[in-house]
């Protein structure tokens, strides 16, 4: 079986004013189902300009110089067509932050009704059905009553929630998921980093979770690559990195992980002690 997602040598550059930078420099890595690839590194080295350049969702001041970008055995890099195809269907974004993801002027049945309709269900009353459905997915209660609230009126852990649910409307292979809790404080990121992990265990889905936070990376990856400048320093089986980090940047992203929270009991994805 090939992988769900294969990425080789891409190459993104950032054009400034004072000149081109080059912002993703020959990264590559692939990602199986029903697995989690993390990529961690701390603000600006590159790790979500990757996502969104995988995705096609760079900003203008970005472009792809070169590389790969294969989906199963479709290469979706420099092919919008392809790309329009598998975006959103098969491979969905979880994006960082709620209040900027969502509309504050619709509500949030009104916009998960236009993620279920893009994937294809047909009627009000059945795209209402599905919309309930999804909330229910991701644990949130009430859903129906949900549906007729604004984002405002929800807290940061349920909108949270909302994002998986749009991003799960189109039953999508792979998710890509952008700082899924930077946004939140610690007791409420276990909470999201939990249904991520127990929507994966039930559907098989893959993740690419892109975080600044050791503590997360260990929690719930399989592999870790971490960037720094544009590049991956390291790279490897979660439990292995975190056990025994051979450069000096992962030691450093290690020793800021906070001594106390729900992960920071050395455990991994696959709950061995480290």
């Amino acid at each position: 079986m090939g992988n769900l997602l294969k990425v080789d040598e891409l190459q993104i550059e950032l054009v400034t004013a004072t000149g081109v930078i080059r912002a993703v420099d020959g990264v590559s890595f692939c990602i199986d189902a029903g697995e989690t690839v993390t990529i961690i590194g701390e603000s600006g080295s590159g790790k979500s300009t990757t996502a969104m350049g995988i995705l096609g969702l760079l900003a203008d001041d970005l472009a792809v110089l070169s590389g790969s970008v294969r989906f199963k055995d479709c290469e979706v890099l420099g092919n919008p067509k392809a790309l329009a195809e598998v975006r959103g269907k098969h491979i969905a974004l979880i994006p960082q932050d709620p209040m900027t993801a969502l509309s504050p002027v619709h509500t949030i049945g009104s916009q998960l009704r236009d993620a279920v309709r893009h994937s294809g269900v047909r009627g009000k009353s059945a795209a209402t059905a599905r919309a309930v459905e999804l909330l229910e997915q991701v644990r949130i209660p009430e859903p129906a009553t949900q549906l007729a609230k604004y984002p405002h009126q929800l807290s940061g852990g349920m909108l949270q929630r909302v994002l998986i649910a749009g991003a799960l409307a189109a039953g999508p292979e792979l998710i890509v998921a952008d700082e899924p809790t930077s946004a939140l404080d610690v007791t409420v990121q276990a909470s999201i980093l939990d249904l991520l992990l127990e929507l994966q265990e039930r559907t098989g889905i893959g993740m690419l979770v892109i975080t600044h936070d050791l503590g997360v990376a260990r929690l719930v990856s399989d592999r870790i690559y971490v960037m720094k400048n544009g590049a991956f320093v390291e790279n490897g089986d979660a439990e292995d990195l975190v056990r025994r980090p051979q450069s000096a940047y992962t030691k450093k992203l290690l020793d800021a992980v906070p001594a106390l929270g729900p992960w920071s009991a050395d455990t991994t994805k696959a709950g061995v002690p480290a």
